[in-house]
């Protein structure tokens, strides 16, 4: 294993009707709380009045915000940072998926500081030295940055999509109940994003940890598993909270242990994809990741062979053979459980040449030139990875 750090201070509760915790622990601390939504059905089910109702009956005052895009963009961080800054809001509280999570977590930020927010994603990458406390309920199983230091941010004005590093929020109220009413196509496209992360420090090429590498091994078996698990019934609130688990074990830090870096490559193509679409982002991943294994795999052949092997349970004693198996059982697996095949799963519109091409040289510009570790692609790759996700496999 390698050098390394490792902190993670998030505080997890998590069980089958926590949410009902959230206005004790939020009660003995704070005032004012900024209520940020994703975009969904949280107000018309009730999720949302649940959620409010439980902090001020403690005597705490909430404010919200208009409910934020699938894709959080860099306008609503300058609205929700107004209205804490206006109102001397102590604590973000992200009620919906990566979207409201990432968004708070960028809103809490900016709230504390004279900076637009502009500076932390791009200008001048300013360091977040300071944040307002934010506390996540996750909607969904799928990104995991509801224990991370990360948030992904659009700019409004040229859809780019970009990370900066935020402080880690102080409490994850993780409750399976409140996704068991996720329809089966997000939940399935969640899982896309879950097994997007593990890959990318399983995929990364480096082979000297055991334990580590086996780790992920049991992330993938168990997402794989739970998945196919509610498939058969959406509503298997034990199977919900595999997947909540799954999610935060595989991009919450500590896949990432003694590992070196990730392959980053799916995820800085999916970004801008999903930045300029507006689609999916896990769902993106889903349709991206088979590409990307079939490009890459020959780079790495024994990589990819302990994956079918491991995995997929493939008998063969090439690689070479084993990995494409491997590749080929993968998309079956994908195909069983209505995962996304084209990313005219993702939304009803075209995806144009010219446009995917756009979107290539997006992420190009803003990665300097550098996707992927286990393969570093070449800008040519990147176009033609998006451009065979309009093809089936």
């Amino acid at each position: 294993m390698e050098k390394f750090n490792f902190y993670s201070p998030t505080r997890v509760i998590f069980g089958n009707g926590v949410r009902h915790q959230l206005g004790n622990e939020l009660g003995k601390k704070y005032k004012k709380v900024l209520l940020a939504v994703s975009k969904g059905p949280f107000r018309e089910n009730g999720l949302y009045d649940e959620i409010r109702q439980s902090m001020e009956k403690l005597g705490i005052t909430v404010f919200d915000i208009p409910d934020i895009d699938s894709n959080p963009r860099l306008s609503s961080v300058r609205e929700g940072s107004k209205v804490c800054k206006e109102n001397s809001v102590e604590c973000v509280v992200a009620l919906g998926g990566g979207s409201a999570m990432d968004c708070s977590k960028v809103i809490a930020a900016a709230a504390k500081s004279d900076i637009d927010p502009y500076n932390f994603l791009w200008g001048d990458r300013v360091t977040i030295k300071d944040s307002l406390d934010s506390v996540m309920v996750p909607t969904i199983a799928a990104t995991g940055t509801e224990v991370n230091p990360y948030a992904v941010i659009v700019k409004d004005e040229t859809k780019e999509k970009y990370y900066c590093e935020v402080p880690f929020p102080k409490i994850a109220i993780m409750d399976p109940e409140i996704t068991a009413t996720l329809p089966l196509k997000l939940t399935v496209w969640g899982a896309m994003d879950i097994l997007s992360h593990t890959f990318e420090f399983y995929f990364n090429g480096y082979n000297k940890s055991e334990f580590q590498t086996r780790f992920s091994e049991a992330i993938i078996h168990a997402t794989m598993k739970t998945v196919e698990d509610l498939v058969k019934d959406t509503g298997d609130l034990n199977a919900r909270g595999e997947l909540m688990w799954c999610a935060v074990m595989a991009w919450g830090g500590l896949t990432k242990v003694g590992r070196g870096d990730p392959d980053m490559g799916v995820h800085s193509i999916e970004e801008s994809f999903s930045g300029y679409f507006d689609t999916h982002h896990g769902g993106g991943c889903g349709v991206l990741t088979p590409r990307w294994m079939k490009l890459v795999n020959s780079h790495a052949p024994e990589v990819f062979a302990r994956f079918a092997r491991n995995i997929l349970n493939v008998d063969s004693s090439s690689d070479k053979t084993a990995a494409l198996k491997g590749i080929k059982l993968y998309k079956d697996w994908l195909k069983k459980v209505g995962a996304p095949n084209t990313f005219f799963d993702l939304g009803d519109r075209e995806f144009k040449d010219e446009e995917l091409e756009h979107v290539a040289k997006t992420a190009w510009k803003i990665y300097g030139g550098k996707i992927g570790k286990l393969k570093e692609l070449t800008l040519d790759e990147v176009i033609t990875i998006l451009k065979k996700g309009k093809i089936r496999y």
